[in-house]
């Protein structure tokens, strides 16, 4: 019973992580929608292209939300005061009010407000849907379950994507692919209300009785306990909060390799062909919102492995691996981009 509850959580929780995928996969093919640069940046050809620096701001200012709510001083008063559940009901409150914007939006600067607050809204998801699934699962199936936040980012593009396909071509279809999104938003608000809280905040807060209750949803009594004074332990041990100078050296070069590793996967190439793939593949004589479909789709199944194999091969087997894949990826994607432009 316990096990079955950590799944539910996990995947309902993981629904933060749809969302992400959802905003970043319907901009794309919505820039070229006729009806988009008609109504919100007022063209008159339907031909004509919105300019680079406006669709590269109208992308971007999504990623300045996100970065602006997941910003350390930020997110950790969200966490801490208002914990992992109530937090993750705040940010997707907000996106809901993002998405609004959005589907109502007649300027380009209305469209921008709409992905900014759904950018805040995505970032203070991405801080904390990830804690949440870590502290409510069990050792034996952190790995997995923690997987699930990425997989449910590329399952969301891989939704939006094919949403665009079929009502991008529709008069006002962007508004619709829009919101499609209200739909997870609504259930991961409604699901996160039958949720247990996060235990180890709980313990934070002192209210340890409250802590075991909710670890007896999640584990059977045996393990609920002990796993209760390993948290108090734990906290007590760490004097009830620290400090960055408190923290062992060792870890601290432990933490920037993450943060290096996190900062250098964006950093590969994907993300201009997950806002910009319909661009690059038209230039190349392609269907785009086909190819962009199916590029969304690779996406999506290549993240499937790690579902099955992070308790199994282990991260840093993982991580080598799909490192070698990225590097391949790139040269391929360097050697078709010369080309094209020497043809």
């Amino acid at each position: 019973m316990g096990h079955c509850v950590v799944i539910c959580a996990a995947l309902l929780s993981s629904l933060g992580a749809f969302l992400f995928g959802l905003d970043i996969g319907y901009i794309a093919p919505i820039l070229e929608c006729w009806s988009f640069k008609r109504d919100v940046a007022h063209l008159d050809d339907e031909t004509a292209k919105i300019g680079s620096l406006t669709a590269g701001f109208i992308v971007s200012i999504f990623s300045l939300g996100c970065i602006g709510a997941s910003f350390p001083l930020v997110s950790t008063y969200f966490l801490d005061s208002w914990g992992r559940k109530d937090s993750i009901m705040l940010g997707t409150l907000v996106f809901l009010l993002g998405c609004w914007l959005q589907a109502r939006a007649m300027s380009i600067w209305m469209m921008c407000l709409g992905r900014l607050v759904s950018g805040c809204a995505i970032g203070l998801l991405s801080t904390t849907v990830a804690l949440y699934q870590s502290e409510v699962a069990p050792a034996q199936m952190r790995g997995g379950l923690t997987s699930l936040y990425q997989f449910m980012i590329t399952a969301g593009i891989l939704a939006a994507a094919a949403a665009d396909v079929f009502l991008v071509e529709l008069e006002d279809g962007w508004r619709y692919a829009i919101c499609l999104q209200v739909l997870p938003a609504l259930v991961l608000l409604g699901g996160m209300l039958c949720l247990p809280r996060s235990p180890r905040w709980l313990v934070q807060q002192g209210r340890s009785d409250e802590a075991l209750s909710a670890l007896l949803q999640l584990r059977d009594e045996r393990s609920a306990r002990e796993e209760l004074k390993e948290i108090v332990a734990n906290w007590e041990a760490i004097g009830h909060g620290g400090t960055w100078s408190d923290m062992p050296r060792s870890t601290k070069r432990v933490l920037a390799v993450g943060v290096t590793m996190q900062l250098l996967q964006q950093l590969v190439g994907m993300n201009a062909f997950m806002y910009f793939g319909p661009r690059i593949f038209h230039s190349l004589h392609l269907n785009e919102n086909k190819f962009q479909a199916m590029n969304n789709a690779v996406n999506c199944l290549a993240t499937l492995p790690a579902l099955c194999l992070a308790d199994r091969c282990g991260r840093r087997c993982l991580l080598i691996w799909g490192a070698v894949g990225m590097t391949i990826s790139c040269c391929i994607m360097a050697v078709v981009g010369l080309a094209k432009d020497e043809g």
